[in-house]
């Protein structure tokens, strides 16, 4: 192995929140003197480019996931050929980059594909027990994740255990026989900048992300209710593609803020509206944010972390088809509001002892 390792990140492409949580991952193991290198596909490639332009980028086959149904299974069900090919594809590429660009290990954040008997590999999720809306389909999804997930040398978790964990039964127990490891929550915020005075300046601030058709049509629902309301809002589109900021009545809609410009925008906002995505919610526990969380239809891993955080009292929540944003700013004003939880060192320490089992590595 060479003095400074070189490390591949590879993101699932199915939103902008896995792309978001790699990047305190590069930025810990540069700190610790490797290499990172980051691969994805289409807007999640962007991000990433966009986020961390120093760094080397590799690309990888895109899964162009779609959510046109209501049902999670039917969604699944009618893309599975595209998404096993995909996963065969990008385990082919993966073989012929880590000779090609002398990748030591590989740290895969959902993709299934990007595992190699030539190199230690990390996957990265918090999703060890995934929840499908059909009871009779359980053990199959369970017994399937586990056996893509043996594929691994080790399973980290982006959260805590115990009671202080926000994925809760989505990764809690970890699984037998796997090595698995939680390293506390990644937020692309975290330690990068500095803290902002919260003084309000925008009433609501709206951040889109996650597959289409839904985040097309989670926009448009938005912009159909932003005329009732008072005050000033902010919607941001979730694309990574250069456009100006226009204006609608209240609104200022802007495609894509970058970094220190999103974590303003989120500081400065008396209330954040968006998915429940794992990632974004644990961006806007940082910033110890008032939120309106709005599950993509179908999707249970979002589905159930609202509903978890809403009985709580921590967040307000409402479903896509019955959006009442009227309503929904004021439950969201009265919920506790998500904090998040010290991670301490977690992922620094996972990652230097995990550096450390590489071949020819110093524990240094």
């Amino acid at each position: 192995m060479q003095d400074h390792p070189r490390v591949l990140i590879a993101c699932l492409d199915w939103g902008l929140g896995h792309a978001a949580r790699s990047l305190p991952v590069a930025d810990a193991l540069l700190e610790l003197g490797a290499t990172p290198i980051l691969a994805s596909a289409g807007n999640a490639e962007a991000f990433l480019r966009a986020e961390r332009p120093e760094l080397k980028y590799l690309p990888l086959p895109a899964y162009n996931i779609h959510y046109r149904s209501k049902s999670m299974v039917a969604n699944m069900a009618s893309q599975g050929p595209k998404l096993a090919y995909t996963a065969w594809r990008e385990h082919q590429l993966l073989q012929r980059y880590i000779k090609t660009h002398h990748i030591d290990a590989v740290i895969s954040d959902n993709r299934f594909g990007c595992f190699s008997g030539k190199v230690p590999g990390v996957f990265l999720t918090h999703q060890l027990h995934p929840i499908v809306p059909m009871p009779l389909l359980q053990p199959l999804a369970n017994g399937l994740n586990r056996a893509f997930l043996s594929r691994f040398q080790e399973c980290w978790v982006p959260d805590l255990t115990g009671d202080h964990g926000l994925s809760g039964a989505l990764s809690h127990p970890p699984l037998s026989g796997i090595p698995t490891h939680y390293i506390g929550w990644l937020s692309r915020f975290n330690g990068q900048l500095p803290a902002i005075s919260q003084e309000v300046h925008i009433d609501t601030l709206a951040v889109l992300s996650g597959p289409e058709p839904q985040r097309t049509y989670l926009e448009q629902a938005l912009l159909a209710q932003y005329p009732h309301l008072p005050g000033r809002h902010t919607l941001v589109r979730g694309i990574p593609e250069e456009a100006p900021p226009r204006q609608e009545g209240r609104v200022a809609i802007i495609n894509y803020l970058k970094g220190k410009a999103l974590w303003e925008a989120i500081q400065h906002a008396a209330v954040v509206i968006g998915r429940p995505g794992y990632s974004s919610l644990m961006d806007w526990g940082l910033a110890r944010k008032k939120v309106l969380c709005i599950p993509t239809p179908g999707q249970t891993e979002q589905e159930y972390l609202a509903q978890r955080l809403y009985k709580k009292g921590r967040i307000a929540m409402q479903q896509q088809s019955t959006l009442q944003l009227v309503r929904g700013i004021e439950d969201a004003k009265a919920s506790s509001g998500l904090q998040a939880a010290d991670s301490g060192k977690l992922l620094q320490q996972n990652l230097k002892r995990f550096l450390a089992t590489l071949p020819a590595a110093s524990a240094d």
